[in-house]
């Protein structure tokens, strides 16, 4: 028994998903890419922005001249200082400590001693004083007592044998030593007491200490000198040995052997330097390194870098993680606001990629810049935060770019570990700066704008450095520097302004300004082909642009869009009512459908031409939205018409009759739909009363109202309705009445 219907059996191509369901699926599925992808950048850039900002560890906070608010002790266990001055001396007086090296070359006095041994020799040959040579006794200056004691001391062959080994005995320590000549010695070693004398062709490690009394000839001629007395000491009786070195005294003079040698010196001596260690000198925990009220001098800032280093030092593993979880929460919760507020008030921001990574970009690279910068002395560090700012406010609006201005100055005070008066003076000059920046029209603008931050900077600086009691001098260097860098940020910022505007797709006042000069190949060409529609456009232009103003929409960005809107008609221009002359509509022989297609066409073809002439993007998104999804209406009805006549056609079907859009995504677009098509449909009154153009105002905008074209744009009902009264005095203007002239009649 059946308790109810049997369920019939899906067939095989029923149970297969329809194309409409697939292609929501894929678009589902590409919606999620790209929500991914956005928050990916997001995440990539606040990771970065993270590490940057957290960088090695805890920042250096202190400066040179800065007035200390309270007494400033060590904080770490103990920490070391080389003590530059007793290195320094202790290293001075070790070198000093190394005697000058000498060479010794002793052929001048082994030649000597040869010379001295032969006199003996003549002496023992010679019977009597006259017997010897001229020669032999001018050269020794020999007198005749000196020959006879001489010669008494050679009378047997034993004793010249004898003198001859005394005489090599007592020349040995002359033969070691050596003998300095006059100037041998730099000035600068003159003092020298000790000599460092190697014999000629050994190393330097054999050199032997020689007291310099023992090689100054003036002092080796000495009774008492230990030269002197060792020498005759070499002889029996010592008596010999006096006459002996009477003889050779004069001629030491003449022979010298040793010579200085400056490298060797050098080296030996920096080499003693090297072998002295450093002095340090030891700071413990509670020590104070800065009174309170006190001006930091380099001294101190030395103690303080040198305390603050041994800190990051001896920071452990749990200390990092904490201090870099706390820097992430900080820059979570930064970026969290910014974007809560791009999502509320910059809806084109949320959805565009490129929008998104230029902002992560400036959030991310002002901080890094800013920790490049502070490694130099220059206080350079609100240039990128300035720069930032001003790029955001061209690109976007003054109010976003307040918002980005607060996230990127707390960051930099993070970065730099600064206080909140630091923070003052960049939130403060940067303000100002970009909230003066409302739109780019001069080139001059930006050096103004520069000029406005540079003034707020001196003042904010002026401020919060006489709150916080700092000394004037400090007070004053930090206002001309940060004034000088505010004003070169617009000085930087407008010559790099093309390049900026090129690379990062941001569309000023200067580049609109430009666009619009009549001597744009494309604007040229629409004269030529569609002077109507060039016409048309210059019109809708003039009331768009005072509609944007009304509700303080981009006026230019408008202005300069109309006159690009219709630039796909001048490839099919007889196709369109204000190009046709002599009456002729070429749409009388085309099927309605055909002649919808003509007219949409005229959208995609300005948004090919514009993007083969690099039209700004702004530019291309007001051409392809001035029409969103409107109905083609004229050709929708009269294909409904002549389906009526045809009791076999199917229903016409409405979409197939609609631009393909997308709606307006903007204020501007939604300004521009509207002022296109007021002006358009204007021109078929045939009497253009104040109240049919307000009629006709009130339907066009109230039929798109109805249509939804305007629900993606955000524009408000009161924006709207300010619209519709300024476009209505604008073709009001246009069309107002004059006088007639009475004819004039001839006689």
């Amino acid at each position: 028994m059946s308790i109810g219907k049997r369920r019939p059996r899906l067939s095989r191509a029923q149970l297969r998903p329809s194309a409409a369901t697939i292609s929501l699926k894929e678009d589902r599925q590409a919606r999620q890419r790209h929500r991914a992808g956005r928050l990916a950048l997001v995440v990539a850039s606040l990771l970065a922005t993270a590490i940057i900002v957290h960088g090695s560890g805890p920042p250096f906070t202190y400066r040179l001249g800065q007035r200390a608010d309270r007494e400033i002790r060590v904080n770490v266990k103990e920490f070391r200082m080389r003590n530059q001055t007793k290195t320094s001396n202790e290293r001075q007086a070790a070198a000093d400590q190394v005697p000058p090296a000498m060479v010794n070359d002793p052929a001048p006095i082994l030649e000597l001693a040869d010379r001295l041994d032969d006199l003996t020799v003549a002496i023992s040959r010679a019977g009597r004083f006259e017997e010897l040579h001229d020669a032999v006794r001018s050269n020794w200056k020999l007198r005749p007592e000196i020959f006879a004691a001489i010669k008494s001391a050679v009378a047997a062959p034993a004793d010249r044998d004898r003198l001859h080994a005394q005489i090599a005995s007592a020349f040995r320590p002359l033969v070691r030593d050596g003998i300095l000549g006059a100037g041998a010695l730099p000035t600068n070693e003159e003092s020298a007491r000790i000599l460092a004398v190697r014999q000629k062709g050994e190393p330097r490690a054999r050199a032997r200490q020689v007291a310099l009394e023992r090689v100054i000839p003036e002092r080796m001629t000495k009774p008492d000198g230990a030269v002197f007395q060792e020498f005759c000491g070499a002889f029996t009786p010592p008596q010999v040995g006096q006459v002996l070195f009477a003889l050779i005294a004069e001629k030491l003079d003449s022979t010298p052997t040793l010579t200085f040698e400056a490298e060797a010196t050098a080296n030996a001596r920096e080499e003693a330097r090297e072998r002295v260690p450093d002095h340090y000198d030891i700071y413990t925990r509670g020590e104070v390194l800065v009174e309170q009220g006190q001006s930091i001098g380099e001294e101190q800032l030395i103690l303080l870098k040198l305390e603050h280093e041994r800190a990051g030092e001896l920071l452990g593993l749990g200390d990092r993680l904490r201090r870099g979880l706390g820097i992430l929460a900080l820059v979570v919760a930064l970026y969290l606001l910014t974007g809560y507020y791009a999502y509320r008030h910059e809806t084109r921001f949320v959805h565009d990629p490129r929008r998104i990574a230029l902002i992560c970009g400036l959030v991310f690279m002002a901080p890094a810049v800013v920790r490049l910068l502070n490694m130099q002395t220059w206080d350079a560090e609100l240039v990128p935060v300035a720069i930032a700012a001003m790029i955001v406010a061209i690109a976007y609006n003054p109010n976003f770019a307040l918002m980005v201005t607060f996230t990127i100055s707390l960051l930099t005070c993070v970065t730099l570990g600064t206080d909140l008066a630091h923070f003052l003076v960049l939130m403060g000059g940067t303000a100002a700066g970009a909230l003066t920046l409302n739109e780019v029209r001069t080139r001059t603008k930006l050096i103004k704008v520069g000029a406005t931050a540079a003034l707020t900077y001196f003042l904010m600086t002026w401020a919060t450095g006489l709150w916080q009691d700092q000394p004037i001098e400090l007070v004053r260097s930090d206002s001309f520097w940060r004034a000088g860098w505010g004003l070169m940020a617009g000085f930087f910022l407008g010559g790099s302004l093309p390049f900026l505007e090129g690379s990062l797709g941001i569309v000023t006042g200067i580049s609109l300004l430009e666009l619009g000069d009549n001597t744009h190949p494309l604007l040229q060409e629409l004269v030529r082909r569609a002077p109507g529609t060039h016409n048309h456009s210059i019109t809708v232009g003039a009331i768009a642009e005072a509609a944007a103003e009304r509700i303080g929409a981009d006026a230019l960005l408008v202005r300069i869009g109309a006159y690009f809107h219709d630039i796909g008609k001048m490839l099919k221009p007889h196709y369109f009512i204000e190009n046709q002359v002599g009456g002729t509509n070429r749409h009388s022989k085309l099927a309605p459908a055909m002649s919808t297609l003509i007219i949409i066409g005229h959208v995609k073809d300005g948004v090919d031409l514009g993007r083969q002439h690099h039209l700004p993007e702004p530019i291309i998104d007001l051409i392809e939205q001035h029409h969103g999804t409107t109905l083609v209406e004229y050709f929708y009805y009269e294909a409904n018409r002549r389906n009526g006549n045809n009791p076999d056609a199917s229903a016409v079907p409405e979409s197939a009759f609609r631009y393909p859009g997308p709606k307006p995504q903007t204020r501007e677009a939604a300004i521009l739909m509207v002022a296109d098509a007021v002006e358009s449909a204007s021109r078929t009154l045939s009497e253009p009363t104040p109240a049919r153009i307000e009629g006709l105002v009130e339907m066009l905008v109230d039929k798109r109202l109805r249509d939804g074209q305007f629900d993606e744009c955000g524009l408000t009902l009161r924006e709207i309705a300010e619209i519709r009264e300024s476009l209505i005095k604008s073709l009001i203007g246009i069309y107002h009445g004059r006088v007639k002239y009475p004819e004039h009649r001839t006689a």
